[in-house]
């Protein structure tokens, strides 16, 4: 079971939950969800091909992926279960995609400091977890239905992943607003000039493939088990709400 840390691109998307990922995704239904998710990681392909000749434009197709995982992730929301909170989403604001990504960065890092493993189960079917504990380890089968949001003084129960408490809304509406404005920044030129590029097109390069491949994940697991509670899902569209509302109404 994985869980040391992947250096670059390549191996990320070598690895075996990677491929199990592309592949449960190339076998979705035909819709918006599948093909955003196919195009996102055929942007991370290409980003990981050309990145020793030209890690800027390697640099920019990886966040064209996230913005696609991202839309491929909303697209599963709104389809199974989640669209009435799912569809306050537009996905031709750069800020609603922004916020999408810091969610799912946030979510990575608290699993990261959890000691998180994944890998494939044995018979190919899904993704399976192994966590620390006090008596060692424990295993489960790893869907979005797993993930709970808690008070830090609360703790997750046998099967569940816990990722500590909902951000205050003004902390995420800082970051996102950080991470738009990094965006446009390396996107378009401005009267004083040209951006010369990523400070670091690795760090961000391994960033987004992770990101995209677990809003993809994300996506895959609400279409293979549509019927699933997932009150992690709607705790952090409510946040996204929260957030969008609260943006419009200091514009």
């Amino acid at each position: 079971m994985q869980s040391k840390a992947i250096s670059n691109s390549s191996e990320i998307l070598e690895h075996d939950v990677s491929r199990w990922v592309a592949d449960s995704a190339s076998k979705l239904e035909a819709s918006r969800a599948k093909f955003c998710s196919v195009n996102s990681l055929r942007f991370l392909r290409w980003a990981s091909e050309i990145f020793e000749t030209s890690p800027i434009v390697a640099s920019f197709c990886a966040l064209n992926a996230t913005e696609e995982a991202v839309a491929a992730f909303i697209a599963a929301a709104k389809k199974h279960g989640h669209k009435k909170l799912a569809k306050q989403v537009n996905l031709h604001d750069h800020q609603s995609k922004a916020l999408v990504s810091v969610f799912a960065q946030r979510c990575s890092r608290a699993a990261k400091q959890g000691r998180l493993a994944i890998a494939v189960s044995q018979n190919r079917d899904m993704l399976a977890f192994r966590l620390p504990d006090d008596s060692g380890y424990r295993y489960g089968p790893l869907h979005l239905s797993s993930f709970r949001i808690y008070p830090n003084i609360q703790t997750a129960g046998d099967g569940l992943i816990e990722l500590g408490d909902m951000p205050p809304v003004e902390d995420l509406q800082a970051e996102v607003r950080r991470v738009a404005e990094a965006r446009n920044q390396l996107l378009y030129a401005t009267n004083t000039g040209v951006q010369t590029g990523f400070k670091s097109p690795q760090t961000s390069l391994v960033r987004e493939t992770q990101l995209s491949l677990g809003l993809i994940w994300a996506t895959v697991d609400m279409y293979m088990n549509p019927d699933q509670d997932r009150p992690f899902i709607n705790a952090v569209l409510e946040g996204m709400t929260s957030l969008s509302t609260k943006c419009k109404a200091q514009k």
